[in-house]
Formats: C-alpha cells, structure tokens, sequence
C-alpha cells in the first residue's frame, strides 16, 4: 500500500510538457499556448534573432479562473542537442514578464517555460537563430579583393603563355640559296685569250717571207 502511495505521489508531481505554438508575424514571433486553466501568450523581437544580437522576450500569463497569476516565472533555453543551458527567472512589468537574450551561436534552440499557479507547467518551444550577415564593409572588402586575385592570375597566364611562345628566326645563311653572279672572271679568261693569240699573230713572220728565205 505504501509502495502504491509513493508511485502515485511521483506521477502526480511530474510536470506534464505542453507544446508553445509559435508563429512569424512582421518582424515579431508570438508564442501561445492554452489548457483549460490559463493561457500564455508572448512575443519575441526580432523574429529571426542572430548569434551575438540581443533579442527581447516578453510573457504574459493569464488564469481563467482563480487568482491572477504572481510568479515567479523561470525559462531554460538552449542549443538542440547541447547540454550547456542558461536558466534565468523573468522580472515582472506591469502585466508582462521581460528578459533580454542573446545567443552565442547560430541554430535551433529549445525554450522551455516553467510557472506554477494551480499547478505546475512546462512549456516548450524552438527557436531559429541566425548567423551574423557580414559588416557591409567587410563584404566590398572581399568582392573587390577577390576580383583583384582573379585578375591577377589572368594576367599572369597570360603571361606564361607568352614567355612560353617561341619566337620567330631569321633564316640563316647557310640555308639561303647561293646568290647568281655574272661569270666575271670567264670573259677575262677570255679577253686574255684574245690579247695573247694577237700578240702571237703580230710577232709571227708572214707566208711570203719565209718561203722566200
């Protein structure tokens, strides 16, 4: 009988997890959710926070019956699949409860909200964080720096390739064709030839004197 008490004990003291809807509206996601004894409602902003940008959260809890709910109010949030969590209790404003976030990295997290007023209630939800967008700076610096290496590296195959091209030779003498000269020294074998057969004629004795010797 004991034994039946402490396991009944146990089960009742488990908080039943509920599920927070949540839906993108402008640059603002609401987060609800419902049973039948109250309701939370809340926003974050921006909707789509990034890494190292602080983000605002605000709760708001309402009982449909009974009293009005007082706190305290705690939230768990970390990375999917993270065991490192941060867990902080909300302050109270006015009708709403307030905590300014700021995500370490970029990814899914788990939200979990915990309140007590009937009863306790936990709450869990996701929310997407994105990565930081490069300063704009940043971003000319690489496309202009990046356009200079491109530019460079053509440049530079465009002279390989012109180092690489063998350059044009003259023809040598060798294989030139010999050129044609007048035959100069056959006419002077020839003129001498002509100078000695006159000079041979001049010196020889004529016909008519020799028969007569």
């Amino acid at each position: 009988m004991i034994a039946c008490l402490l396991t009944t004990g146990a089960v009742a003291a488990t908080p039943g997890a509920d599920q927070l809807r949540t839906e993108r509206r402008g640059d603002v996601l609401e987060l609800r959710w419902a049973d039948a004894e109250e309701r939370l409602q809340g926003t974050l902003h921006p909707a789509l926070p990034r890494e190292g940008e602080p983000a605002m959260l605000s709760l708001h809890v309402g009982a449909f019956q009974g009293a009005e709910f007082t706190g305290p109010l705690t939230l768990t949030l970390h990375l999917k699949d993270s065991p490192s969590q941060l867990t902080r209790t909300l302050t109270h404003d006015g009708v709403n409860w307030h905590t300014q976030l700021e995500f370490d990295e970029p990814g899914l997290y788990e939200l979990e909200v915990r309140y007590q007023n009937t009863r306790l209630k936990v709450l869990t939800g996701f929310i997407t964080v994105a990565s930081t967008p490069l300063p704009r700076g940043l971003s000319w610096a690489l496309v202009i720096g990046g356009s200079g290496l491109v530019l460079a590296l053509g440049v530079r195959g465009a002279l390989k390739r012109l180092r690489g091209t063998p350059a044009p030779t003259e023809p040598s003498d060798v294989d030139a064709p010999p050129a044609i000269t007048p035959p100069v020294e056959a006419s002077a074998s020839t003129d001498a030839a002509g100078a000695t057969a006159e000079a041979a004629s001049a010196t020889a004795p004529a016909p008519d004197a020799a028969s007569n010797r």
